[in-house]
């Protein structure tokens, strides 16, 4: 049986260690590989190696952080076109759906408020409801509230469009249409309630 240095056996418990408890993520191929080199960049350093010759190890460890960095947006630009092709929640109808009413009340027609309602989904990302008979988005998101408004359709999303008519209603009324109409008021990830 070989021996091996106690330094060469605190490595590979470090190793070990990291190979156990890593789960990776998606697409997520070489963090277990950087967690490793800064172990053991870090148990040589320890050991006494010096500076200069640990310096190729730590520009490969910068390097597979500039790769992760470049594969967490690629992720994220994933999600945000898994978001662009799902359909949206309940709840985004609901609160469309009192925007619109909002508009109604102050003036615009029906249809004219679910375009521009529609054309502010579609602008940050949002599909048009997949329910409906019509191939226009704007028809379907004004079936969609029409369902609410008659009683039907999921408890939350009814639970949503009373809440957030309330919000709407506690704004003055000089200013309703204007906060509304520039997007900040129903965006929920903006504006925490």
């Amino acid at each position: 049986m070989e021996t091996i240095s106690p330094s060469a056996d605190r490595i590979g418990a470090a190793l070990r260690a990291l190979r156990q408890t890593h789960t990776p993520g998606a697409g997520d191929k070489t963090a277990l590989g950087a967690k490793c080199l800064h172990a053991v960049i870090a148990q040589l350093a320890a050991e006494g190696v010096t500076p200069e010759d640990l310096q190729p190890l730590v520009d490969l460890e910068a390097a597979l952080g500039t790769n992760k960095q470049r594969g967490e947006a690629e992720i994220a630009g994933e999600a945000r076109d898994r978001r662009r092709s799902a359909s949206p929640s309940p709840t985004l109808l609901a609160r469309a759906a009192a925007v619109i009413d909002l508009l109604v009340k102050a003036g615009y027609d029906e249809s004219e408020a679910a375009q521009i309602v529609m054309r502010r989904m579609v602008g940050a990302g949002v599909p048009p409801p997949t329910q409906g008979g019509d191939a226009r988005g704007w028809r379907r998101l004004l079936e969609w509230r029409n369902t609410i408004l008659q009683g039907f359709g999921e408890e939350d999303a009814k639970h949503e469009y009373r809440a957030f008519t309330r919000e709407l209603e506690a704004i003055p009324a000089g200013e309703r249409v204007q906060r509304v109409l520039d997007g900040r008021l129903w965006d929920r990830r903006r504006n925490p309630r």
